[in-house]
């Protein structure tokens, strides 16, 4: 299993692509959310922000959230993976996907 860190910051970051995996999974991997807010009117309501150190190269950072659905979903679900580029979509489905 890769190592990585939690609550880290994501500012700036943006939508980089969707992973489809129930919120118990992320749970199980990455421990609570780092962020959460029952507001249905928030547009996220979930959130999980990662960092993954790297060996030759700066750390791979991404967030796994939901988007404008009004609640935090609990069933399968096609989570957003949100980051600084396409790396950040491959860290999270190695992770996930294991």
């Amino acid at each position: 299993m890769k190592n990585f860190e939690t609550d880290v910051n994501m500012n700036m970051s943006s939508l980089q692509g969707k992973i489809k995996t129930t919120y118990d999974k992320l749970v199980e991997i990455f421990g609570e959310p780092t962020y959460t807010d029952a507001d249905p009117y928030e547009k996220v309501n979930c959130e999980w922000t990662v960092m993954v150190p790297q060996e030759d190269s700066s750390p791979v950072k991404f967030s796994i959230y939901n988007w404008k659905d009004g609640r935090i979903p609990t069933e399968e679900y096609e989570w957003h993976i949100g980051g600084y580029g396409f790396d950040a979509v491959s860290e999270a489905y190695e992770i996930i996907n294991g």
